[in-house]
């Protein structure tokens, strides 16, 4: 079953508020996503306009003019969060040398998959000291964060560069479609994919109109 994603819909203003759900679902029809529901993703700015918005509650909402959602909370609570994350991941691997991404192993497999198999790639990735220290915190019951294994190459960044990183990831999800129905997406899992895609898509955020409407999606 593939698995499901964050999507974020751009609406423009003026698109009725009991109809924020089907026109963001409906705006799907010409990518290959598939809707699953409404997904509580944005923090508000008041309790007030609840009319505005989409299924809120306790200072959250699936979606509402960009005016009501609190976007620079979000920023930096996701930006204080990665910098906090940062230096629990800097003492977990003190001591292990740079870590290669899963990526790279997965190109060598698929450019020979008859002498390097991808059971091979995977017992390379792992064994990596750095990949093991943080798979054997995360297997912690008692840890206080979790320490992504695809966020390596971002953490290796550094703390700043890191915390940039969940700043820019706070707002929008996995994809993005504009408002003139442009799908932004990723290609790839590599960093520079990533970060290019951030990029753009909170460019486009930040062009929208105060009265434009954002909606979370989960997809598939």
């Amino acid at each position: 079953m593939p698995p499901t994603s964050l999507t974020i819909v751009c609406l423009p203003d003026g698109t009725p508020a009991d109809r924020l759900a089907s026109t963001a679902a409906t705006r799907l029809t010409a990518t290959r996503l598939t809707p699953l529901g409404s997904a509580r993703h944005f923090i508000t700015r008041t309790r007030l306009h609840r009319r505005s918005l989409l299924h809120p509650g306790k200072n959250t909402a699936a979606g509402g003019p960009v005016r009501r959602l609190d976007l620079e909370t979000m920023r930096t609570a996701a930006r204080d969060a990665f910098w906090w994350r940062w230096h629990i991941w800097n003492q977990v691997v003190a001591g292990t040398r740079p870590a290669q991404p899963y990526w790279t192993f997965l190109d060598r497999h698929r450019a020979n998959p008859g002498t390097y198999p991808i059971a091979r790639a995977r017992t390379h990735y792992l064994a990596q000291p750095r990949i093991a220290s943080m798979l054997t915190y995360n297997a912690l019951p008692n840890r206080l964060t979790d320490l992504p294994t695809s966020h390596l190459e971002a953490l290796q960044t550094g703390a700043h560069s890191y915390a940039h990183y969940g700043w820019l990831r706070a707002v929008p999800g996995s994809n993005l479609v504009c408002l003139d129905s442009t799908h932004l997406v990723a290609a790839n899992d590599q960093y520079v994919t990533q970060m290019a895609y951030l990029a753009a898509v909170n460019h486009h955020i930040s062009l929208l109109h105060r009265r434009d409407v954002l909606v979370a999606l989960h997809t598939r």
